[in-house]
């Protein structure tokens, strides 16, 4: 007897789980700031549809995305506030049995669309954000919200 194996894709399991996280953060936001503190620390992040790296500097934090096999214009990027970050593509490859190069036997090649929700370690500003896009890999850059510690008033 012989074991055949299917490989199974969590990506986008993890991006739904995200998103339920995301969205019971924003619910729990109203009420407390210790709970909203506990759900971002206990809860872990969970890959989604495409691998992200997330890198915070004092100033600003750096989101890289690999995103191979599409284009620029097939990619929504959107600030949802302060600390989330939405992410969306679309892969428009058709899924046939045939076309002119024969039969296929196999299609793993994604094919859909994918998203991710990222909770940010910082608030950011909405002004300033820069994103690019080269050979597959998207980069933002958001500026982290200057904190004003107050104004220092001189004593004569």
């Amino acid at each position: 007897m012989s074991i055949i194996l299917y490989p199974f894709n969590f990506g986008s399991i993890g991006s739904d789980i995200d998103e339920f996280f995301t969205e019971l953060e924003g619910r729990l936001n109203a009420n407390s700031d210790n709970i909203k503190s506990a759900v971002k620390n206990v809860v872990p992040k969970i890959t989604g549809d495409f691998h992200v790296d997330l890198c915070e500097t004092d100033t600003s934090i750096i989101i890289t995305c690999d995103l191979p096999g599409i284009e620029k214009e097939d990619i929504s990027v959107k600030l949802l506030n302060e600390n989330t970050l939405q992410i969306k593509t679309k892969y428009d490859s058709e899924v046939t049995k045939t076309d002119e190069a024969g039969t296929y036997h196999m299609r793993e090649r994604k094919t859909g669309a994918g998203q991710r929700t990222i909770r940010l370690p910082a608030d950011v500003a909405k002004e300033g954000v820069k994103a690019s896009f080269k050979n597959g890999i998207m980069e933002i850059t958001l500026p982290k919200v200057v904190k004003d510690d107050g104004v220092t008033i001189n004593i004569e």
